[in-house]
């Protein structure tokens, strides 16, 4: 692939997680011989906050290069070059991983960000609405935001779909994938869930951890 990778990683709750995360993508960056902009920032304080800077870190970084690039968390795994992304470029303004084939299964990683007006226009949106998110004391994350903005703006831009096995689940990962995702089990994303009315089991599969 010829896109660059770009990522942040936050420690929160005295816990190395997405430092430790950071490292192994790194390295798995630099089997694949992809290029890679991944900078530690400074934590938020909570998960969530840590989660809801995360459009405005990309919309920066749009700013900085003004080139297309590749946004991954920092938890995901990376088993093959992502190369359907370089495609992109001359067709989409953004693009997004989806378990099924159609809108309703997009992730909020992996994410193709194209140097686009269009691109520029939904991420200054989304990162309104974390902002706003957080102003307003809602309880939940970045992919929140996005999915009611991704139907908002599907009239308006060019959006592109890459299939599962550019987001399959954490340890279901086969001879097909390319990106596997993470699901962090830091204590303030549990106690956010639990805010938000979620049951324990499903805390729980939504926080199985990985590395």
């Amino acid at each position: 692939m010829n896109l660059e990778i770009v990522s942040f990683y936050s420690d929160v709750d005295g816990n190395t997680y997405y430092s430790d995360h950071a490292k192994r993508l790194i390295k798995e960056c630099d089997s694949l011989e992809l290029q890679y902009d991944i900078k530690e920032k400074p934590s938020a304080g909570t998960y969530q906050k840590n989660c809801l800077s995360k459009p405005q870190f990309i919309l920066d970084k749009l700013y900085e290069k003004r080139k297309p690039f590749v946004w991954l968390d920092i938890d995901s795994y990376l088993f093959k070059q992502p190369e359907l992304f370089d495609g992109m470029v001359d067709r989409f303004d953004i693009g997004f991983a989806t378990s099924i084939p159609s809108i309703g299964g997009i992730k909020a990683s992996p994410l193709f960000i194209n140097n686009t007006p269009n691109c520029e226009a939904f991420l200054q949106t989304w990162a309104h609405n974390a902002d706003a998110a957080l102003v307003e004391n809602k309880k939940y994350f970045d992919h929140e935001p996005l999915f009611a903005l991704v139907q908002h703006f599907q009239s308006q831009m060019r959006i592109g779909f890459v299939g599962p096995e550019y987001c399959v689940w954490p340890r279901s990962q086969n001879e097909n994938t390319v990106i596997m995702m993470g699901l962090s089990d830091v204590d303030s994303k549990k106690d956010n869930l639990r805010a938000m009315g979620m049951e324990e089991g499903k805390i729980e599969w939504q926080s199985v951890g990985t590395l």
